[in-house]
């Protein structure tokens, strides 16, 4: 099994635990065997350009991103995390905002 193989078999795996997704529902959902997702999560197997971007795909991460070494998963999992905090954030000025402007009003 080659670096690139395993790097690809190994992030598949865990993207796919993460949806916590069996190698039976990532199959469907990428209309592919079980099997197959299965032999290439053990890096037997490498999937086609077409497979690797239905895989992709239904992880939620673009094909690039299965190639990730460990070191660059961390750094996407922190840049995940700031962006959901980003979120979080928004939405809790957004409705703090909108309760500020309500008594506003009331009061006027």
């Amino acid at each position: 099994m080659s670096h690139v193989q395993s790097i690809l078999a190994e992030n598949i795996k865990i993207a796919r635990n993460r949806l916590g997704l069996s190698q039976a529902r990532l199959a469907e959902i990428c209309e592919l065997s079980t099997s197959f997702v299965g032999e290439i999560e053990l890096g037997k197997k490498f999937p086609s350009a077409q497979n690797f971007e239905r895989l992709s795909e239904a992880l939620g991460l673009r094909p690039y991103q299965l190639l990730y070494e460990k070191e660059e998963w961390e750094i996407y999992d922190k840049y995940d995390n700031i962006a959901d905090m980003k979120t979080e954030l928004k939405e809790k000025l957004n409705a703090l905002l909108e309760e500020v402007i309500r008594k506003h009003l009331r009061s006027s």
